[in-house]
């Protein structure tokens, strides 16, 4: 049976493994990882203690350690919102708001003295099970119980750490945010607490294959040094938690993967394929065989770690050079028949709608920032060529403008060393010279 008492919230620790988000440093870093993953309820609840004082309905749960700690398992926010207030933790690094900062300034010595105490229910050490069970129930199913519900991270986070259950999603996405290089320092606060979990569990396990694993957790297991590709599933995971992927595009009919650079089922890996952990920032997109990111390429013929996949008017590189090799009005699937014996197309003048539009849907844009070039791609093959001429060379230059910038953008890591070589402007010289070859 736990012992009810009166405990300073100056003696009492937070827990630095709360399930809501991953294992903290110290309490000035859990701190900051609750605020990150629902700032607002947070602050709500602050606001609600400023204005009412702590009401003690409900006993803060403490498990006393060994050493003597008093460990919080239930009331974290409550306890860390308080620890605030008496100023127990710097906020000068925290964007708090200045009706919180305002408030706590003018609090009275009443209200401090009558709030600096709370009662507590303390378990010893050796009723770590039952306490956890007292926490489950009260969170991890759901109950309404007048706190903040844990989602999917920190269910999946329980079940895994408390009951050894297998969460292959929380594994990889807790390994990608050490390892993953496309991530900012609040996106990894955010999302160790709240993500799209569900989504990347189903992702996961429908994509394994293409990334050399046989299933989701092996695939977690594999990553981030033995899997292929792994730019790819980085980016992938970035688009789910920024919520781009969710089921109704992971259960289309359509791959989503080629959107991120995984080639076409069928096409060659290259010898430059972001495989085994590579820290390369581009993907291999091209029907060629090398296609990696030493091709000296431009806008209108390139495909592969530039993603445009060719130009418009019909060019792709059949070569494996990334350069544009094939006469206008030409497609790869028609150079390469002759070699392959597949039934071949019959050719078509180049002033010929005909043409155009095969070189129209030959177009396969590949990689990020590509999102426009593909809606103008359909706007464009929506034309009456005939009839719409104009609307249709609009766009198309258009097209070739958004793909040089995607261009350059993909390249802006080796344009930057170019720039100190040659004191230019690297990112307006590569657009100009990708403009010139328009």
């Amino acid at each position: 049976m736990p012992v009810t008492k009166q405990i300073s919230v100056k003696d009492l620790s937070l827990d630095l493994a709360n399930f809501r988000t991953v294992h903290q440093k110290n309490e000035q870093d859990a701190l900051q990882a609750m605020i990150a993953v629902r700032p607002e309820y947070f602050w709500g609840l602050m606001d609600s203690l400023l204005t009412d004082g702590y009401l003690p309905t409900e006993n803060i749960i403490v498990l006393e350690q060994n050493s003597g700690a008093m460990l919080v398992k239930e009331g974290n926010r409550r306890i860390a919102a308080l620890k605030v207030i008496h100023g127990y933790l710097n906020v000068s690094a925290l964007n708090v708001p200045a009706t919180i900062l305002s408030r706590i300034a003018t609090l009275s010595a009443q209200w401090k003295a009558e709030n600096l105490e709370v009662p507590c229910a303390i378990y010893p050490i050796k009723d770590e099970v039952l306490v956890d069970k007292i926490v489950t129930l009260t969170h991890g199913k759901g109950e309404k119980a007048g706190r903040d519900q844990w989602n999917t991270v920190a269910r999946a986070r329980h079940n895994r750490d408390m009951n050894n259950g297998n969460e292959p999603a929380l594994d990889l996405l807790e390994k990608y945010f050490v390892h993953g290089n496309n991530h900012t320092p609040q996106q990894v606060d955010r999302w160790s607490g709240d993500f799209p979990l569900s989504v990347l569990d189903e992702a996961i396990k429908r994509i394994a294959d293409k990334f050399g694993a046989s299933s989701s957790p092996e695939l977690a297991k594999k990553y981030p040094s033995a899997i292929t590709y792994k730019t790819v599933l980085d980016d992938i995971v970035l688009a789910i938690g920024m919520e781009k992927v969710g089921f109704k595009k992971l259960r289309a009919a359509y791959d989503f993967t080629l959107d991120y650079g995984m080639p076409s089922p069928g096409a060659p890996v290259s010898p430059g394929a972001p495989v085994a952990g590579s820290n390369q920032g581009t993907h291999s997109g091209t029907s060629g065989t090398t296609g990696n990111s030493n091709n000296s390429s431009s806008a209108s013929g390139t495909q592969g770690a530039t993603g445009t996949a060719g130009s418009a008017s019909g060019t792709q590189s059949t070569n494996g050079t990334g350069s544009s090799t094939a006469p206008a009005g030409t497609a790869s699937s028609n150079t390469s028949s002759t070699a392959t014996g597949a039934t071949k197309v019959a050719a078509a003048p180049i002033n010929d709608e005909k043409s155009v539009r095969r070189a129209l849907r030959s177009l396969k844009p590949l990689g990020q920032n590509r999102a426009k070039l593909v809606t103008l791609k359909i706007e464009a093959g929506k034309l009456k060529l005939k009839d719409n001429s104009i609307a249709f060379c609009f766009l198309l230059r258009s097209m070739f403008e958004l793909s040089g910038k995607a261009y350059c953008d993909d390249h802006a890591a080796a344009g930057d060393r170019h720039q100190k070589r040659m004191g230019k402007t690297s990112h307006f010289t590569c657009y100009y010279v990708t403009s010139l070859h328009i």
